[in-house]
């Protein structure tokens, strides 16, 4: 199967450029052959090289020319398109208008959550397969979509081989080498890993708070990333009298990452929920469960579906509740024993549901139950010549109209 992929910043930052990133490679361990076309609107980019075609978006009518004048070029070299964003679903509709090949959109809380301009909706609504990244988004699209397409859940992936445990005492040694930090040994360190976009929602404020209601040296808050809300969130930790117990590590080399959470007794990211607000399953919460730590989310969007039900690794609060936040960090702090339960359950969670293989098998499960697509032997990226009228060749089993 030929496959083209249309993405915003597929090489950037933030959870849909991470998931696009993992779902390509799935795409292609599947035995496709993927061309990436990336749309990009962000200035950092982190991995470079997969990506087989950019577009800078200076505006949006030049981007929609730009995107449109590749397409006219190339489309008919590909028998199935992925756009990663629902705002760039009208292409793949046209893309199938004009050579019959379907197309797939992905969605999240954020973006789909809300009513969309008509032209949106008409390409979102007639989506030969949709797929969601929690299931709160799809319980929640009728309430904003009168029309749905097949829906597939499929949730962002961890690498386990790469996010693992660590040994705590070799990992703070780590941590202190590469970030200039001084007597960690005995902090009780709570850490979030995420983008600091505007308006801010991943819980800063809410873990600054609760320092300050915890009035408890022993805490030190590692704030992991960078973004336009970096400097008010530095200003209100000020602010708040708590500055000495908060380091802002900034955008990190992904090597540091698994050092970074093992390093960690806790993992925040509370999040305000609600349809277009919130989050779906934080990579930053299964990224720390799998390298065995507990965590405490928002109780409002798809993060509770990171807690294992059955054996809990980690505390949902509601997310205006700074006093609840503090009193769980206490928890924690005062009981070693719990946390070691936590972060053991949460580590097997991520092995029943969230590791990269488990990823592969469900977008494959998903081909084959909505669009009747089946994998064949991994392939190398396509690697395009746009100006080439000729086609790829089909097999029988790639057909898909």
């Amino acid at each position: 199967m030929n496959i083209l992929y249309i993405g915003f910043d597929v090489e950037g930052v933030g959870g849909i450029a991470t998931y696009s990133r993992y779902q390509i490679r799935a795409l292609r361990d599947l035995g496709h052959r993927v061309f990436v076309l990336s749309l990009n609107k962000q200035s950092i980019q982190i991995e470079t090289g997969l990506a087989d075609h950019n577009i800078a978006f200076v505006n949006k009518y030049a981007a929609v020319f730009n995107v449109l004048r590749f397409m006219a070029k190339s489309t008919r070299r590909f028998d199935l398109v992925f756009v990663n964003h629902v705002y760039l679903a009208a292409f793949g509709f046209m893309a199938r208008l004009t050579t019959g090949a379907p197309y797939v959109v992905n969605v999240y809380n954020i973006d789909i959550l809300k009513k969309l301009s008509l032209m949106r909706e008409f390409a979102f609504a007639r989506a030969d397969m949709v797929i969601a990244d929690c299931q709160y988004t799809i319980d929640h699209l009728p309430e904003f979509h009168r029309r749905l397409p097949p829906v597939g859940l499929l949730y962002d992936p961890v690498d386990t081989d790469f996010f693992r445990p660590i040994a705590k005492d070799a990992a703070r040694q780590e941590v202190a080498r590469r970030f200039g930090l001084d007597n960690i040994d005995d902090r009780f360190i709570a850490a979030t890993v995420a983008y600091m976009g505007e308006p801010p929602n991943k819980g800063h404020r809410k873990m600054i708070e609760a320092l300050r209601h915890l009035d408890d040296p022993r805490f030190l808050y590692l704030v992991v990333g960078d973004g336009p809300a970096r400097l008010t969130i530095e200003d209100y930790a000020a602010r708040s009298g708590v500055a000495s117990q908060v380091k802002f590590v900034g955008l990190v080399d992904q090597s540091a990452l698994p050092f970074l959470y093992s390093a960690a007794d806790a993992a925040v990211l509370v999040s305000r929920g609600g349809p277009g607000l919130g989050e779906a399953v934080p990579l930053g919460l299964i990224e720390a469960a799998a390298c065995g730590v507990p965590f405490v989310c928002g109780d409002q969007d798809g993060s509770i579906e990171a807690i294992n039900p059955i054996r809990p690794n980690g505390f949902a609060i509601h997310p205006d509740d700074g006093a609840q936040l503090a009193a769980c960090l206490r928890q924690l702090a005062d009981d070693p024993a719990l946390r070691a339960e936590m972060g053991g359950n949460g580590k097997r969670y991520v092995d029943e549901v969230f590791r990269y293989e488990r990823f592969v098998e469900r977008q494959g499960e998903l081909l084959l139950r909505f669009l009747g697509v089946t994998a064949g032997e991994p392939q190398a990226a396509i690697r395009a010549d746009t100006t080439s009228p000729r086609a790829f060749s089909r097999s029988a089993s790639d057909r898909l109209l």
